[in-house]
């Protein structure tokens, strides 16, 4: 992974944070309940829908719906490849070494 993709990545995940805090400051406007369980719970809840919706859109409708997330384009992970056998000949084909002597 880069440092952009990671960087992607974060930033794609402080987006949904802000919108959430943003919604929960909005609700303690109408809703009149223990503020502290009140701020969790909704600030869990917004964060979840949100990302979720917005990252599902994403992939299913438009790649344009990543703006609402930060960026339009969500970060890749290049595979990596597989592991190459040695060639060294220092080992017999006992998967643990040569046989003591």
């Amino acid at each position: 992974m880069t440092v952009y993709d990671w960087v992607v990545s974060l930033w794609r995940t402080v987006v949904p944070t802000i919108v959430g805090f943003a919604a929960t400051a909005l609700a303690h406007l109408y809703i009149a309940v223990d503020q502290q369980a009140l701020s969790t719970a909704l600030m869990a809840g917004f964060i979840t829908v949100y990302y979720g919706l917005f990252r599902f859109l994403e992939a299913r409708v438009s790649r344009k719906f990543g703006w609402f997330l930060g960026l339009a384009k969500p970060p890749a992970y290049p595979v990596p490849s597989p592991a190459q056998p040695r060639a060294d000949k220092t080992h017999t084909n006992s998967p643990y070494g040569p046989p003591p002597i």
